[in-house]
């Protein structure tokens, strides 16, 4: 019959390897952090790219729940100065904790029921698993970039059909003296 493996066993800093993908080398030692004494624990961090990206960070590293989270609450706390301010600093702050807990429930999830020899970091299959399940979505930069390009273009569009439909507009920024027209 085959063993089961405790789930309270820590996790090995090669499935954290795995599972993270780029920039592992980042997330690690936070994450070490988060567990250092002996049970999953909140501490501060700040993550950047949580904070300027918001939902594209989260699709970025497959947290697809917080994702969804983070527009709705974006759309529904409005657009003005102050209020994204604050969201983005909750974001950045809490988006290293959430990661981590995802990853350790995943991690546990994908461990097998035995494993050869013992070691749970050592199956080449549980790590391309986690590699799988982990890591990141390359597609995320390139439709945020796009998307914004996209924005951007609708919006000078309007503005120009704007300022062509409409005359007083034209006249809200005269041209100044002495110009040839």
């Amino acid at each position: 019959m085959e063993s089961c493996i405790p789930s309270s066993s820590p996790l090995a800093a090669e499935e954290l390897t795995a599972y993270i993908g780029p920039k592992s080398e980042r997330y690690r030692p936070r994450f070490e952090r988060f567990t250092r004494t002996g049970t999953n624990r909140f501490e501060f961090s700040w993550n950047n790219p949580a904070a300027f990206a918001g939902m594209w960070w989260y699709l970025y590293r497959k947290m697809y729940g917080w994702a969804l989270v983070d527009f709705v609450l974006s759309v529904l706390l409005g657009w003005t100065l102050f209020v994204p301010i604050l969201w983005g600093v909750a974001r950045a702050v809490t988006a290293d904790y959430l990661y981590f807990l995802q990853a350790d429930r995943k991690i546990r999830e994908a461990r097998p029921i035995s494993s050869p020899g013992g070691a749970l970091g050592a199956d080449p299959a549980h790590l391309a698993r986690l590699a799988t399940e982990g890591g990141v979505n390359a597609w995320v930069p390139w439709v945020a970039v796009a998307g914004a390009l996209l924005f951007l273009a609708v919006v000078l569009l309007a503005f120009s059909w704007l300022w062509s439909a409409i005359p007083p507009l034209r006249e809200l920024w005269p041209d100044p003296p002495g110009r040839w027209t």
